[in-house]
This record gives structure tokens, C-alpha cells and sequence, in this order.
């Protein structure tokens, strides 16, 4: 008598870039802490079991550049393992995650975590813009002090006065 057949799937691989990183999700559900994990400066390879399912894991990938393999950061959750990979050369965006250029079903762009080339990380820009428009002084006035000068447009609003009496539409035809 034969035990249950275990199934070989490769994780789904969710992946976005920065200049200087590599944010990587595998997708792993209910898989214990007891998996394995080896991060190279071109090769990533995950193994781990989900003992529910009988479902073994295994996850073998060529990068197409080089990342820092012993300075990086991990998140584990029950769903997930998140890396985020340092590169060893900050600059372009690499056009692909894998050295191979076939197209593979595992792997997914995490759009939720992607930034392009041209964008800017919006919390420092918006920083920015704050303390710049904050310093701004435009002809001298102070547009921010509390001895603001009396504006017509602050006094109150006039209530309305009727000239006529309105008239009724039955006395109109």
C-alpha cells in the first residue's frame, strides 16, 4: 500500500523594483516556518511543505542581476513570505526579474508595490513641496501670520430686503 501522493507546485511570485531593491512575495498557503530558504547573489530557491494538502513547494530562481545575499529583509505571515532583496548595484530598473527571457506562469509584476523609473518616493516629495511652500514668500506679505489685515470680504452678508411684494400666480393671469 502506497501513502497519499504529494504535489510539487511552484509558489506564485509576486515581484516589484526600486533603484536600489527587489520586493518579492511568495505566496504560500499555510505553509509552516520550517521551510527553507537560499538567497544567492543570482539565485533564489525556496522549499516548504504544506502538510494539509500534501503539497510541496519548491521554488528555483535565476535573477537577472546580482542582489546583496547577505543584507536583506524578510516578512513571514500563514499566506506569505516577503523579501525585500537589496541590489548590489543601485541604478536602472532591470527589465525583467529572471536571467531567462521565457515567460513564466509563477510569476506575477505586484502592481500595489510598483514604482517607476521616473516616479519619486511621494512621501519625500510631498515633504518637499510642504516646507518649500511654507518658506515661500512671495512680494513680502506673510501669508501665514496671525496679524492678518481687515478684508471687505470677511464683514458680514446684508440680509436680502424685498422691493415688491411677490405676487401670487392667479392674480398674473
Amino acid at each position: 500500500m502506497t501513502g497519499p501522493t504529494t504535489k510539487r507546485i511552484c509558489p506564485e511570485v509576486l515581484w516589484a523594483q526600486r533603484r536600489d531593491k527587489i520586493l518579492l512575495t511568495i505566496n504560500v498557503r499555510e505553509c509552516p516556518k520550517d521551510y527553507s530558504l537560499n538567497v544567492q547573489p543570482k539565485k533564489i530557491t525556496f522549499c516548504g511543505k504544506n502538510s494539509k494538502t500534501n503539497t510541496d513547494y519548491v521554488l528555483d530562481m535565476e535573477l537577472f542581476g546580482e542582489i546583496n545575499n547577505t543584507d536583506y529583509k524578510k516578512l513571514e505571515s500563514d499566506r506569505s513570505l516577503q523579501l525585500s532583496l537589496n541590489r548590489k548595484e543601485e541604478g536602472e530598473y532591470w527589465p525583467r526579474l529572471l536571467e531567462s527571457k521565457t515567460r513564466v506562469h509563477f510569476l506575477k509584476t505586484d502592481f500595489d508595490r510598483w514604482k517607476d523609473e521616473d516616479e519619486t518616493d511621494d512621501e519625500d516629495e510631498t515633504a518637499n513641496w510642504e516646507s518649500m511652500m511654507g518658506n515661500m514668500n512671495i512680494g513680502g506679505a506673510d501669508f501665514g501670520s496671525e496679524e492678518e489685515e481687515d478684508d471687505s470680504d470677511d464683514d458680514e452678508i446684508p440680509e436680502l430686503e424685498d422691493d415688491k411684494p411677490a405676487k401670487k400666480i392667479e392674480e398674473l393671469e
